[in-house]
């Protein structure tokens, strides 16, 4: 069944920026599954197609795994008044440990659903992996599609995604951008052992999870902003966008299409900044490295 609305032409009307957060490891990986949930591709109707049309040329991809940039270890700080720190479980006993450290993040429901999966860090990892290269792994968890039913324009021969499909991402959004980049780096270092080990039994080098996690960013970053129409075009019993540059997109920058230019512009609005907080050398560090320069 196809959703329709009467309109004379697809028009769209500029959306304002703003700033935003998004959450790393945990947040990026709750994100994508959510999102994989929701297709974008009802049934279409029988011999409905839409020309290829003119959309802006394909971005940039990011660099490979092996290339992006490392995150910096963090420096370890030390308060007498204050407790020693938990020691951290095996990975194979972690969920517990990862949910007290995760659960603050967000009283959202479905991020309280997402964190109840077993085996936590190792499918976020696995994910996150995926992500990095542009996939989107699926059935991974069972979490509920957006509200709302997905629409489409028709105008004669003509098939446009409905904008009125990008406000069932709205709660999505909210989120993710409601935790400051600070306190995700924080998160990141305080489970890093644990992300290594699990990026480890995947067969890679323990070390080189922070690369995967940047990658997976880049990913989302490189996605492009449309602000015009977009057109369609029907393919067996789903939609596929009419333009082969944007059908060609990794997963995940197609999914951010789906979510509309206001939502991808505030998610990668911030993600930069989760970006920046996550390759800062420490203050300590650069002050050391400045007194031997002296």
């Amino acid at each position: 069944m196809t959703y329709e609305r009467e309109h004379k032409a697809p028009t769209r009307k500029p959306f304002p920026l703003a700033p935003t957060a998004i959450a790393v490891v945990a947040i990026i990986a709750a994100a994508v599954w959510y999102l994989q949930k929701d297709s974008g591709s009802p049934p279409p109707p029988a011999n409905a197609q839409a020309p290829v049309t003119t959309q802006p040329a394909a971005p940039v991809f990011p660099k490979a795994v092996e290339e992006a940039p490392d995150i910096p270890q963090a420096e370890e700080t030390y308060d007498m008044e204050e407790e020693p720190a938990e020691s951290l479980p095996p990975l194979a006993n972690s969920d517990e440990f990862a949910r007290n450290v995760l659960a603050p993040l967000s009283a959202e429901e479905e991020f309280a659903l997402w964190l109840q999966t077993e085996n936590l860090l190792q499918k976020a990892v696995a994910f996150i992996d995926g992500l990095s290269k542009g996939n989107l792994l699926k059935k991974v968890i069972p979490v509920q599609p957006p509200k709302g039913k997905f629409n489409v324009i028709r105008e004669e021969d003509r098939i446009w995604l409905d904008e009125t499909n990008y406000e069932r991402y709205d709660g999505l959004t909210a989120l993710f951008t409601g935790i400051s980049p600070e306190t995700l780096g924080q998160v990141f270092h305080t489970l890093r052992p644990l992300l290594e080990s699990a990026y480890g039994d995947l067969g890679y080098p323990a070390d080189k999870f922070d690369n995967s996690l940047i990658a997976a960013i880049d990913q989302i970053l490189a996605a492009p902003e449309i602000d015009s129409a977009i057109a369609l075009k029907s393919e067996s019993v789903a939609y596929q966008f009419a333009d082969p540059a944007l059908e060609s997109l990794p997963a995940i920058q197609k999914q951010m299409l789906r979510m509309g230019p206001e939502n991808t512009a505030r998610i990668k609005a911030h993600l930069r900044q989760v970006r920046q907080v996550l390759l800062a050398e420490s203050t300590t560090k650069n002050m050391e490295e400045d007194l031997q320069a002296d």
